[in-house]
């Protein structure tokens, strides 16, 4: 959370829900002493910039491509299993984030939102080097 908050991030979702009907909370106190520590650690710490990251380079992908991206084998839209095109984003992102670290942005293809004027470096998922 604290690097994805000094990227900028003006949010972050957290899940708070189980399957399980005996026990309908996922987090547990440990959990919410860490979002403590977090707001105190980063947020209200003067030595933390939000949005002191700048991204140098960005990996543009498919547009409304919903794969999961945890894992080469996620699945698609949470249901259909991983395709060609997952395998080509996972091997871009992880060769892109070895390459870039935190300075790396990742987005999805909007031809409303132009990604050449705002980075030095621009990659398509399916691109070849």
């Amino acid at each position: 959370m604290k690097t994805s908050y000094e990227a900028g991030a003006e949010y972050v979702v957290i899940f708070n829900c189980s399957e399980d009907p005996t026990n309908p909370r996922s987090l547990q106190k440990e959990h919410f002493q860490a979002l403590e520590r977090f707001w105190v650690e980063a947020v209200q710490n003067s030595k933390v910039t939000h949005g002191g990251i700048k991204a140098e380079a960005v990996l543009v992908l498919p547009q409304n491509y919903g794969w999961g991206m945890r894992n080469p084998k996620d699945t698609i839209w949470g249901v259909w299993p991983a395709n060609r095109t997952a395998q080509q984003i996972w091997n871009q992102v992880q060769t892109r984030l070895n390459q870039y670290g935190t300075k790396l942005d990742i987005v999805y293809e909007d031809h409303a939102y132009s990604v050449a004027d705002r980075y030095s470096h621009v990659y398509y998922w399916n691109q070849i080097d």
